[in-house]
């Protein structure tokens, strides 16, 4: 419930100071596992990809926020999923593997972190680990404007122009790679970040 209502209010006050459009939302899958592989240049990307689809979508945020008072008790209600930042955390990717294993919506990035430059930096192998264990569609995604409408070190948003690219689901056909799982995962990873990098270029 809480999850619809602060989706209604963020679209609001989303097309009121952002102008946010989405483009092949349509074209999402309406039903069964999927990863939604984007960049990430700012906390205002979860919102975004939320806003922008009919589903509910999850998404991981570290743990350090769900020990901040309000923080701690909206983010649980709003499908965030806490991840610890130092090592692989491996209850984070069986939380994942649980939702994806009931046919929800999960926003990865596969960057790791937000970027510090214009440029998509390389992806890690985790996208390509989750996808291999769940089976799940990879939907790439790019967002537009989110760097310049809330940067790395402000605390209050700009008033810019926001726009959200989503592609069709990737083909990832493992019968046709020779080489070892980890081999494998980095692939499926350089695979998602090469369609979020086409949608880039398009959008740009």
């Amino acid at each position: 419930m809480l999850y619809y209502l602060g989706k209604f209010i963020f679209i609001l006050l989303f097309k009121m100071f952002f102008c946010v459009k989405a483009y092949g939302s349509k074209d999402f899958p309406k039903k069964g596992p999927v990863i939604i592989a984007t960049n990430h240049a700012s906390f205002l990307d979860p919102i975004l990809v939320g806003i922008s689809l009919p589903r509910q979508v999850y998404f991981i945020a570290r743990n350090s926020l769900f020990r901040v008072k309000i923080l701690g008790n909206i983010l649980p209600l709003v499908n965030a999923l806490p991840l610890k930042r130092e090592g692989i955390d491996v209850s984070a990717f069986r939380m994942v593997l649980d939702k994806l294993a009931e046919g929800r919506v999960v926003l990865i990035f596969p960057e790791g972190t937000r970027a510090k430059g214009l440029d998509l930096q390389k992806p890690r192998y985790g996208i390509g680990f989750l996808q291999e264990m769940s089976g799940a569609k990879i939907v790439p995604c790019y967002i537009k404007g989110s760097r310049q409408a809330l940067p790395r070190g402000a605390i209050l948003p700009r008033f810019k122009r926001i726009s959200v690219y989503y592609g069709k689901p990737l083909s990832l056909e493992s019968k046709d790679f020779h080489g070892t799982k980890k081999e494998r995962y980095m692939h499926i990873a350089e695979e998602a970040m090469l369609a979020i990098s086409e949608l880039k270029k398009n959008a740009d």
